[in-house]
């Protein structure tokens, strides 16, 4: 049985060789960890190296495929399972029921769509005639484009606003967090282009 993971959102740059897994074992842990521990997101790297983070902060694999990391679908041994890891993972609904039958809640941030749309504010959009509004490169809704930056800083760009309906879908690694312009594509700043839906 696997169970679903979760993107590996991170802040940095790094891991741009690497592809996200969609699933992974119940249980993982190093030959060195007192506990098992349950997996949050996976990422699976070129030459074949699968690196888990789990739910309590830590990572588990780095070396190729099993060797040093060990998965199970039930806890094998009389070693005791993170309770970090273990409430946040049913929480977030990698299970149905909680430790002895307790209901449990815990919401990832950064998986919902943001407040405001990522090209709000920036130079992310699509003139159209008139010089007045843009359409926005990252949700196709037209707003009008303004001028910001004050005497210092001056730009023009499109006016903050609440995402469209045709939102591009994230990034695995960064979501929405940094969209840029790549050869003239809207692309996450790790070079992953951001489509529609």
């Amino acid at each position: 049985m696997t169970v679903p993971l979760l993107p590996p959102t991170t802040y940095g740059l790094g891991h741009t060789d690497a592809e996200p897994l969609a699933e992974g074992p119940r249980f993982v842990r190093t030959g060195g960890m007192s506990r098992w521990h349950r997996p949050r997101s996976g990422i699976a790297f070129p030459d074949s190296r699968i690196v888990y983070t789990v739910w309590c902060g830590q990572q588990v694999g780095g070396l190729h495929r099993a060797a040093g990391r060990l998965t199970a679908e039930t806890i094998p041994d009389d070693l005791p399972v993170c309770a970090t890891c273990d409430g946040r993972a049913v929480g977030a609904g990698q299970e149905q029921d909680g430790p002895a039958g307790r209901t449990l809640l815990y919401g990832p941030r950064h998986l919902a769509p943001p407040r405001f749309c990522p090209a709000s504010r920036s130079s992310l959009y699509e003139a159209l005639p008139g010089g007045t509004a843009a359409r926005c490169l990252a949700c196709s809704d037209v707003h009008p484009i303004r001028a910001m930056g004050g005497p210092y800083a001056p730009r023009v760009g499109i006016v903050q606003h609440p995402p469209g309906a045709a939102l591009v879908a994230p990034c695995p690694f960064h979501r929405w967090r940094h969209p840029t312009l790549t050869a003239g594509r809207l692309a996450c700043i790790c070079g992953r282009p951001l489509t529609a839906p």
